[in-house]
């Protein structure tokens, strides 16, 4: 054998141990437990209620928990926790300081506007996939919204349900 063919047989074979290895181990995003996804999806709800400003209401008695399957097929949890408040004055200002907040913690942003069929501007701002599922800020002079979803994080829905 060559010098040449034991280096690409050697490559080929720690190649074929590492894929191996981890065939059967957890995604990142699978590594996260169901406790956790649900302590960053609040942190992050709590981080955008403070920089959008407003005394805001949850729509649920805390985030409550669904079943879900993890993108390496296992059971797992997700949560979700919408908030609504009063609109504001200036909404075009609450999604720069959303965006912002997001931006500082690594999440990409997505911004938009829309003119809503009463004639109000909808400003919007959400991400995706990093801290949480998906997020979507809303706001308008009359009103501001959260939408949020977890991540799927490990663990059995039984455990989370209130008793």
């Amino acid at each position: 054998m060559t010098r040449a063919t034991r280096a690409l047989s050697s490559a080929a074979l720690i190649l074929a141990l590492t894929m191996a290895a981890t065939a059967c181990t957890p995604t990142l995003r699978d590594s996260v437990s169901a406790e956790h996804a649900s302590e960053q999806m609040q942190a992050l709800v709590r981080d955008t209620m403070q920089a959008a400003g407003g005394s805001w209401t949850s729509l649920s008695d805390g985030p409550p928990p669904d079943p879900c399957t993890t993108p390496a097929g296992h059971d797992g949890v997700t949560f979700s926790w919408d908030q609504t408040a009063d609109g504001v004055t200036d909404p075009g200002a609450a999604v720069e300081r959303v965006e912002q907040v997001w931006r500082d913690q690594g999440l990409a942003a997505n911004t938009q506007t829309a003119r809503r069929g009463d004639g109000r501007i909808l400003h919007r701002v959400g991400s995706t996939g990093k801290d949480v599922d998906s997020i979507l800020f809303g706001v308008t002079t009359s009103g501001m919204t959260i939408e949020v979803q977890s991540l799927c994080g490990l663990g059995d829905v039984d455990d989370f349900y209130r008793t």
